[in-house]
């Protein structure tokens, strides 16, 4: 299965299914039922790949061989038709995935325990503090819960690149639009795709695209505009819209970029080497290491792969205003313990080894899948084997240290509505059949949006 980034968009149906159903708040009980050494636990995720699964399981168990975890991956949108349905028949997962972004907490929090307990038992009274700032608060359901403990950030807002594609085009990585235009024109001219994109179905992912080039225009309107404090159709998110056509127009972004999604069609273009640049988070990073790049490519279709070297690159100032864009980031998911799990004292032992454990949390650095939810953990590179570690290690250092530093949030802060509203909005944008005006476009999205109040109080 390939890696993919859940992008929250929670599903109205799933939420109403929450509101049908008088979900319990996780008892007293469960609090007092403590660890187990033996059992078994069925983990459901979206995220990470198998591969990186199956290397968790398999450090976990050294430590604790006769809990046995079953690791059960999906496909994004999937994931979130799923889940509600199986923790409401209780015939759902006993550990599951659980995000920040578009309200989730409350959608899928209501199904799981409350983990403070274990928290304060395992990390002491001062718990909060061991993990990333924000992140605890991020997966803290609106009634003050914790309804999932952070395995691990996540930072966008950036680009990846094939070193190689570039070198034979002999093109120069883009720092600004006209740069960007010029690669493009030498990377097509050697056969190959410039920018891997796909903006069809319901997938959020083209709202990495609007957030960064957001940054762009205006680093303070996206946040600005998610919390109710702008409107999405001000004159910087009617740019904002006008910079997509013309990327379109101008040939960065490729004519068929409505016929699919960013997983399979823009992730399986850059892993087979047609394409040299695509958007893709820090998740992408784990694609250099050597056997991670490999496996990535056969899943693509590629036989016998020869892995390239691939490098992040800030995303360019397409405004050209001189700010460039910054990156956003927060706690990409935690997990949680289902109320209904027949295995809680087996699944509290495996959530509190991957998420509050050093030897957990090392692994997950040395994945280079997300950055540690525990503070101070930092990938060990003499257990890496990069493609060409010369290159890439003091790139994806320097990506491990902008990420932690950056303020900015990625999707905590926008509610499901108005990240479905930018998608549809990009979608109407690019649609050549479409004559709508970019600003009534841009009002259309600030009529479906909704405020959000994440982060504002």
């Amino acid at each position: 299965m390939k890696t993919k980034k859940f992008l929250a968009v929670a599903g109205l149906a799933a939420a109403s299914v929450l509101i049908l159903s008088g979900c319990g708040n996780g008892g007293a009980a469960d609090a007092n039922v403590k660890p187990a050494t033996s059992g078994e636990v069925n983990w459901w995720g979206w995220t990470p790949d198998t591969a990186v699964a199956k290397r968790y399981i398999a450090e976990f168990n050294k430590e604790y061989p006769d809990i046995t975890v079953n690791y059960k991956n999906f496909e994004n949108v999937d994931y979130r038709n799923t889940l509600v349905p199986a923790l409401e028949s209780g015939k759902g997962p006993d550990v599951y995935d659980l995000s920040a972004a578009g309200g989730v907490p409350d959608t899928w929090g209501p199904y799981a325990i409350d983990l403070e307990p274990l928290a304060k038992d395992t990390l002491g009274d001062d718990w909060k503090k061991k993990f990333s700032a924000g992140y605890v608060d991020q997966l803290t359901g609106s009634d003050g819960r914790i309804v999932s403990l952070p395995l691990g950030g996540m930072s966008a807002g950036f680009l990846w690149y094939n070193k190689n594609i570039f070198d034979e085009a002999g093109a120069t990585v883009p720092t600004d639009y006209t740069s960007w235009v010029d690669a493009c024109a030498k990377i097509t001219a050697i056969g190959k795709t410039c920018f891997a994109m796909a903006a069809g179905g319901d997938d959020t992912f083209p709202t990495e695209m609007y957030h960064s080039i957001a940054n762009s225009v205006d680093p303070e309107f996206f946040i600005k505009a998610s919390t109710g404090k702008a409107k999405w159709n001000d004159p910087a998110g009617i740019e904002v819209l006008e910079i997509i056509a013309k990327m379109k127009k101008d040939g960065i972004i490729a004519s068929n970029v409505l016929d699919g999604t960013q997983y399979p069609q823009a992730n399986e273009a850059f892993m087979k080497g047609s394409a040299a640049m695509v958007q893709m988070g820090f998740w992408y990073t784990q694609y250099a290491e050597a056997n991670s790049c490999a496996a990535s490519m056969e899943a693509a279709g590629v036989a016998n792969p020869t892995c390239f070297v691939q490098l992040p690159l800030e995303f360019p100032d397409v405004a050209g205003k001189g700010h460039g864009s910054q990156y956003f980031g927060e706690v990409d998911y935690g997990l949680a313990i289902a109320e209904d799990s027949k295995n809680i004292a087996a699944s509290k032992t495996f959530v509190s080894w991957m998420t509050m454990s050093e030897k957990g949390q090392q692994n997950v650095a040395n994945a280079l899948d997300l950055l540690p939810g525990l503070q101070g953990v930092k990938p060990d590179w003499n257990a890496i084997s990069l493609v060409d570690k010369s290159v890439q290690q003091p790139a994806i250092e320097t990506l491990i240290a902008d990420s932690t530093a950056t303020t900015q949030t990625r999707q905590w802060q926008a509610t499901e509505k108005s990240l479905h509203g930018i998608v549809v909005a990009i979608q109407r944008v690019l649609d050549p059949t479409l004559s709508e005006s970019i600003p009534d476009i841009a009002a259309k999205l600030q009529d479906a949006s909704e405020a959000s109040t994440a982060g504002t109080k």
